[in-house]
């Protein structure tokens, strides 16, 4: 049974945003990450289910937009070249592009993520940018806590390495 049209309305305004900037920083590629959204929202329309029998809207988006995006990436099988267009192309969410010295620093972190592995980028932007617990990432992601802390921990490491040679 689809949900009302209202549910659809509430569920895309609530979560379109996030679930596009989660669903690009998987795949590094702005398209596909229009494309993924577009097919969680087709899924949520054709299967209320998929909502309303969960404790967590949000738990079963993000769930659903990871599952969607990796799936579109194997589909496409271009993990290589989308590596690139990541370090390529930098959307406008990271820092506002205010100067030049503030491109230059966007720039840079988004080099800086593009190094990361997927399990290690995805870690850090739903604990960053999405705000979520390490416990409610573990679940989101059907991982133990510790494994999400340990991701979240290597991540830093990297980036933290990396800050010396981009300096």
């Amino acid at each position: 049974m689809p949900p009302t049209e209202a549910t659809l309305t509430r569920l895309h305004a609530d979560y379109a945003i996030s679930a596009y900037r989660f669903a690009w920083s998987v795949t590094k590629d702005e398209s596909l990450a229009q494309e993924v959204v577009q097919e969680l929202f087709l899924k949520l329309a054709r299967d209320a289910a998929l909502i309303s029998q969960s404790e967590s809207e949000r738990a079963v988006i993000f769930t659903l937009i990871r599952n969607l995006a990796l799936d579109a990436l194997r589909r496409r099988s271009t993990r290589k070249d989308a590596l690139q267009r990541f370090a390529d192309e930098t959307p406008g969410w990271f820092l506002p592009a205010a100067d030049a010295e503030a491109e230059e620093t966007r720039a840079q972190i988004t080099a800086a993520l593009a190094t990361l592995p997927e399990e290690q980028r995805s870690v850090i932007h739903l604990h960053v940018w999405e705000d979520l617990s390490f416990r409610e990432i573990g679940e989101l992601l059907g991982l133990p806590t510790q494994t999400i802390a340990s991701r979240y921990r290597y991540a830093l490491e990297k980036l933290r390495t990396q800050k010396h040679t981009l300096v």
